[in-house]
């Protein structure tokens, strides 16, 4: 199991998108994903400043954790590579930051997207589930299975109420 982190900066009903752009050998070539990565001997509240400020320059402020999400990736195909290495997501929400945007790796992009445009983003299905969830109250457990490239199931359970 791997350990990771990545959290939607959502302002003015926009969020803050990377899109991956590094070449065929990426398992997300092509693909908008939220800012985030690997969690090291650190708080995943930490992880996700430092890891969000490396790969767009900017700070976030007052994070909160919204989802811990459960990848099992056994049966999963990520650009055509099978991908067998389940992951433990803490997802945050962000609606505040400072700085300028600078991204880490020059051939990637980070766009602002608006909520409108959302659905026309070539999204993993799962990510845009977890997306969707913010809107709710709440923190959430989930735990998302792959059959190839298609999402298999969605198990959501509610944590806390707000």
């Amino acid at each position: 199991m791997i350990y990771g982190t990545m959290c939607y900066l959502h302002v003015n009903e926009k969020t803050l998108f990377l899109y991956r752009n590094r070449g065929e050998t990426d398992i997300h070539q092509g693909f908008y994903v939220p800012p985030g990565g690997r969690l090291e001997q650190e708080k995943s509240v930490n992880c996700i400043i430092r890891e969000f400020s490396e790969e767009t320059g900017l700070t976030l402020i007052n994070p909160r954790l919204r989802i811990i999400a459960t990848f099992d990736n056994r049966n999963r195909i990520l650009n055509g590579q099978l991908n067998p290495e389940d992951w433990r997501v803490y997802v945050y929400k962000s609606d505040a930051f400072s700085g300028e945007i600078k991204p880490e790796n020059s051939k990637d992009k980070l766009v602002w997207v608006s909520d409108a445009e959302l659905h026309n983003l070539r999204m993993y299905e799962g990510d845009k589930r977890l997306f969707r969830l913010l809107r709710k109250e709440g923190v959430f457990e989930v735990r998302l299975t792959y059959s190839g490239e298609k999402l298999k199931t969605f198990d959501v359970k509610k944590l806390i109420k707000k």
